[in-house]
């Protein structure tokens, strides 16, 4: 599926990486005090017990940024037409507010502009270790694009020895059971957001097409998918085998729940019959067809979500990270700006297996090992204070209504716009807090559009009761890599529109025979690769951290 390198990258919030190298003093009070002498850690949602005089030096790591490094960005001074990345503006705010509660603690920052693995530019690997090259150590606290590599290289720390703080207790416990690894935690979710189906409804009404209601099956799904008249407008850019992927118990969820897949089976193959229809409405069929017109492709630049927004698919289901630009009414002007007059965000449709659900994006941050700094593998007093530390303002970054309302109040310059640095995230914690915070996000001018969506209604629903079955690719296995190469664990399932993997294309009329008898081939070879990976892990935890192998029989992944 196409993607375009820095769009989703300019969505992301509160992804940065903290590298720090700290000098660490516990010795003051417990807790931050206002004049009247009142705990105010506590109103804020810092519970971590953390020294008001606590002395260290933060640095932090992110992408979407601006390539600059800010020495302690929370002591300047800068102004809105200095911020001209929403990641810098958010960290800069953040960081301004916690200077407030914890003086001597500076919060440096390096924002790689772009994506982590930008076309052109290092990989994110590659940033990681220039980083160290450059600062001396490893960054403490770093958005990650592949969490179980991070566990392998022993880089990231064990978050569960602060299972009892109340902000660990407060995390959204769908997202954090992504993160943890038999019971090693290895990170804390970040910028988070529901992926629903993009559905343009005033096209479809255009063209007499009926609009199912949210609730739909995934029978009313590809009746309006296939509506479609295939020459000015289409389904969507490409084939949706997401749909499959979530409609089944035995890929995302059994992915999620039990680490493994089953793609041999009668719930799969009776959805495959799903997928030759589908594509014979996509744009990239078309494309591939050469009945796609010259002006339509340069009209949308061959990118999904201009695609949508130009009126020419009737849903997306590849484009969730738009949830502000396509509705800020601020910047009709922007390509990323949804120009149907009436749409909406949908659930995926219910199969005979499975119910209505979403997908689930988050960008995960891990938190420095410290103790490995210095060969040994046992935490020091002064390893478990960095750690504290650190995670103390992790927490405070990612969990607070203080920092979300600090983000919502920035300002920064979108191309000459004054903006709110505050974006598409949700709140990755439950409970009444999670109800603050969904009022500022509410607030967002682009996202007052919002409130009147019955699908939106649906998807919020979903997210908030945590129907959703699905893994996220940066804190599962997606890739192994043996003999120094690299390959996509689902690779087949993953590439099973090219006709060098299944033996024809999706739009032939022997694509679904050709497919299910290579599944239990495809099936043999994907779990071979999951096994792999899965020891892979095992080892590396027990080396890296001396884990207790007898976890390693339990019900965690």
């Amino acid at each position: 599926m196409m993607k375009k390198f820095g769009r989703k990258a300019l969505a992301l919030s509160l992804t940065a990486v903290l590298g720090a190298s700290m000098v660490l003093t516990g010795c003051g009070k417990s807790k931050s005090e206002d004049k009247k002498g009142e705990d105010t850690t506590a109103k804020i949602g810092l519970t971590t017990g953390l020294a008001s005089d606590t002395t260290a030096d933060i640095s932090i790591m992110t992408w979407s940024g601006d390539s600059k490094y800010y020495e302690d960005i929370g002591s300047m001074d800068l102004s809105t037409d200095k911020l001209t990345s929403q990641n810098v503006a958010q960290v800069y705010s953040v960081a301004k507010q916690f200077k407030k509660l914890y003086p001597n603690i500076k919060i440096n920052l390096w924002a790689k502009t772009g994506d982590p693995d930008q076309p052109g530019t290092p990989k994110w690997e590659q940033e990681m270790t220039s980083f160290k090259a450059k600062y001396g150590k490893y960054p403490d606290i770093w958005a990650s694009t592949s969490v179980t590599n991070d566990i392998k290289k022993g880089l990231a720390a064990d978050l569960s020895v602060f299972k009892d703080d109340e902000t660990y207790k407060a995390y959204n416990k769908n997202l954090m059971s992504n993160l943890n690894y038999y019971g090693f935690q290895g990170g804390l979710p970040s910028f988070s957001i529901p992926w629903g189906i993009w559905v343009n409804k005033a096209l479809a009404e255009s063209k007499n097409i009926n609009v199912p209601d949210p609730d739909w099956t995934i029978d009313e799904y590809t009746r309006f998918f296939t509506k479609s008249d295939n020459t000015s407008f289409w389904g969507d850019k490409s084939t949706p085998v997401n749909i499959i992927n979530m409609g089944t118990t035995t890929i995302n969820k059994q992915i999620k729940e039990k680490g493994t897949v089953d793609l041999d089976n009668d719930e799969v193959k009776s959805l495959l019959s799903y997928i030759p229809k589908w594509a014979a409405s996509t744009i990239d069929v078309a494309e591939g067809a050469g009945t796609l017109s010259k002006d339509i492709k340069i009209e949308s630049k061959t990118y999904s979500w201009y695609y949508f927004c130009n009126n020419r698919c009737l849903t997306n289901i590849t484009d969730p990270w738009y949830l502000t630009a396509g509705a800020d009414e601020s910047a009709k002007e922007s390509e990323s700006y949804i120009d149907s007059k009436d749409w909406d965000i949908y659930p995926f449709p219910s199969t005979d297996y499975c119910g209505n659900t979403i997908k689930v994006v988050m960008d995960p941050i891990c938190i420095h090992n410290y103790a490995a700094d210095d060969g040994n593998k046992e935490w020091s007093d002064d390893e478990k204070a960095k750690l504290k530390a650190t995670y103390t303002f992790a927490t405070y970054w990612t969990a607070s209504t203080e920092a979300k309302q600090a983000i919502f109040d920035q300002k920064w310059t979108d191309n000459g716009a004054e903006k709110s640095a505050a974006g598409d995230s949700f709140p990755v914690v439950t409970g009444d807090t999670y109800n603050k915070q969904m009022d500022i996000w509410n607030n967002l001018p682009a996202h007052k559009t919002y409130k009147d969506k019955e699908g939106w209604k649906e998807i919020l629903k979903l997210w908030e009761n945590n129907e959703s079955w699905d893994y996220i690719d940066k804190c599962w296995t997606s890739k192994i890599t043996e003999k120094g190469e690299t390959t996509d664990v689902l690779y087949e399932w993953n590439n099973m529109w090219k006709e060098e993997v299944a033996g024809a294309w999706m739009t032939d009329k022997d694509w679904g025979d050709k497919v299910k008898a290579r599944l239990s081939d495809w099936n043999t070879t994907i779990n071979k690769r999951i096994e792999t990976a899965t020891k892979q892990l095992q080892d590396k935890l027990v080396e890296n951290y001396n884990f207790d192998k007898s976890k390693f029989t339990s019900d965690n992944k």
